[in-house]
Formats: structure tokens, sequence, C-alpha cells
């Protein structure tokens, strides 16, 4: 059984959980501060993301306010 943790998100679906525009998707995807997974062959393949990995790339980018400029 797959936990919702384990969910493979378009995305659509992952610009929605993680609150950003497709560009900024984009350049996370391009630069490889997400990981993403190409579904089919070529450029104009789709892309999918892992819900769990997704989370986890948002806990790694936590602001600590241990006197840090927001």
């Amino acid at each position: 059984m797959q936990s919702d943790n384990d969910e493979i998100l378009t995305g659509q679906e992952a610009r929605e959980l993680l609150k950003i525009s497709r560009s900024t998707l984009w350049k996370l995807t391009k630069d490889n501060d997400i990981p993403a997974y190409r579904v089919g062959n070529g450029k104009t393949s789709n892309l999918r993301y892992k819900k769990s990995e997704l989370l986890a790339w948002l806990n790694s980018n936590r602001v600590h306010s241990d006197g840090m400029d927001l």
C-alpha cells in the first residue's frame, strides 16, 4: 500500500502543493534543486514529482529565526 507522501504528482499538483508558479517550479527542476521524473521519451515528455521528495526539499529549506533577517 502506498502512503500519501509517496504519491506521484503532476507539475500542476506540485505547484499547488508548494504554492509556487510554473516558472519557479521549472527553475527548481532545471537547476536540480528538486528531483523530477520524466514520463515518456524526449524533451516534450511529462515530468512527475514525488510528494515525499517535495516535502523533504521544503523542510530542508526551512528558515530558522536564530537572528537571521527574514
